[in-house]
């Protein structure tokens, strides 16, 4: 553990594990940052046009990749899914999971969400499960992050 301003800072996962830790690279779609994905990353996490579209940038991922040798079946693609407001102003967490098996389909393996939950922690949870209950149904594996 680290000191900094007089708070613990500590990493998890340990950085000791098999092929080292993770990098995903995130950044449009141009030729540099297709060669720090093929040559340095593990993972893509889209940005701009992507961000709400990544489905339409996997092919050009996966070309990028495979002209690299290297398989796109171990690369991660972070989907962003928006959060779906309903009339009550509570997310609708079965609106807001939609799009996910198609995403998943097309080649995404982890899911940010972007917009606001409810204040209320239990509608809140509520929301989030459902949104996870749709990743695990079509990917058959749950993973949580931020």
């Amino acid at each position: 553990s680290t000191q900094t301003a007089g708070a613990p800072v500590w990493c998890e996962p340990r950085p000791v594990q098999p092929g080292g830790v993770p990098l995903w690279i995130s950044g449009r779609l141009h030729d540099r940052t297709l060669d720090r994905m093929v040559r340095f990353g593990d993972g893509w996490i889209p940005w701009g046009e992507h961000r709400r579209d990544v489905v339409s940038g996997i092919p050009r991922v996966h070309a990028a990749l495979e002209a690299a040798s290297r398989d796109p079946a171990g690369f991660g693609v972070r989907g962003t899914l928006p959060v779906v407001m309903d009339g009550d102003g509570r997310v609708a967490g079965d609106r807001t999971a939609a799009p996910v098996p198609a995403m998943v389909e097309a080649g995404v393996t982890d899911f940010g969400l972007f917009g606001a939950f409810s204040p209320d922690d239990d509608a809140a949870g509520e929301q989030l499960s459902t949104v996870v209950s749709a990743f695990a149904a079509a990917t058959g594996r749950v993973a949580v992050g931020s």
